[in-house]
C-alpha cells in the first residue's frame, strides 16, 4: 500500500463508518415514526366500516436533479394502488373498544349518497394499499378501517394496525452498526500503521535520534 495514500485510505474507511452510523440512525428514526403513527391510531383512532367505491392504479414520479449543470437528472417512477372508499371519519367507536365491546357487525357505515357533493364529501376517503390487497379487493367490498381526526380522509385497515411489527427494522440497524464497527476498525488500523511507519521512517533520518 502506498505510504502517501495510506492515511487517506484510513480516513475513507472512517468516513464509511460514519455513513453506516447515519444509515443506522435513519432506520431507527423510520421505525420510531412508524411506531408513533401506529400508537396514535391505537390510542386515538376510531373504527368504521368502509365501502369500496372505486379502484385505480396510479404512479408517483420522483425527479432527481443532476450533479452537472447540463444534466437533467433522473426520474424514478413507482406504481401505487389506490382504493376510493366511503367511511365514517367521525365514528364514535374507539379503536380500543373494537372488537371487545363493539362487534364488526355493529360498526357504523357511511350513509347513502344524497347527490349533494358538500354532504357526500364528508364520508369520502382514499387508501393506498399493497398490490396483493388491491388485486383481491372488488368495488362493493366492505373493509374495516381506522382513522384519527387529523387523517380522517386517509384511513388505514384495522388489520394493518393490529399486525404492525417493528422487527424488520432490527436486522437493518444491526447490519449498519456492524458495518460501522468494521469500517472504523479497519480505518483505525490503517491510520495507526501509517503513523507508526511515519515514526519509524523519521527515526532513520540522521540527527533525529537522541
Amino acid at each position: 500500500m502506498n505510504a502517501v495514500a495510506r492515511p487517506w485510505i484510513g480516513l475513507c474507511f472512517k468516513l464509511l463508518a460514519v455513513l453506516a452510523l447515519i444509515f443506522a440512525f435513519i432506520f431507527f428514526m423510520r421505525m420510531m415514526d412508524d411506531q408513533s403513527e401506529n400508537d396514535k391510531l391505537r390510542n386515538q383512532g376510531v373504527v368504521s366500516r368502509a365501502l369500496v367505491t372505486a379502484k385505480e392504479k396510479d404512479q408517483t414520479t420522483t425527479q432527481t436533479s443532476g450533479l452537472r449543470r447540463r444534466s437533467s437528472g433522473s426520474t424514478t417512477t413507482n406504481d401505487i394502488w389506490v382504493l376510493s372508499i366511503r367511511h365514517v371519519p367521525k365514528s364514535t367507536v374507539k379503536y380500543a373498544d373494537f372488537p371487545s365491546k363493539v362487534k364488526e357487525a355493529d360498526l357504523p357505515v357511511a350513509p347513502a349518497l344524497t347527490g349533494d357533493p358538500m354532504k357526500d364529501a364528508g364520508n369520502v376517503g382514499v387508501m393506498w394499499v399493497t398490490e396483493e390487497f388491491y388485486n383481491k379487493t372488488k368495488v362493493g367490498d366492505m373493509l374495516t378501517v381506522v382513522n384519527t381526526p387529523w387523517d380522517s380522509e386517509s384511513p388505514v385497515l384495522v388489520s394493518e394496525v393490529e399486525a404492525f411489527d417493528p422487527s424488520p427494522y432490527y436486522p437493518k440497524m444491526a447490519i449498519a452498526l456492524a458495518l460501522m464497527l468494521i469500517f472504523w476498525f479497519i480505518g483505525r488500523r490503517i491510520s495507526k500503521a501509517s503513523m507508526l511507519r511515519g515514526i519509524a521512517a523519521a527515526s532513520t533520518v540522521p540527527g533525529t535520534n537522541p
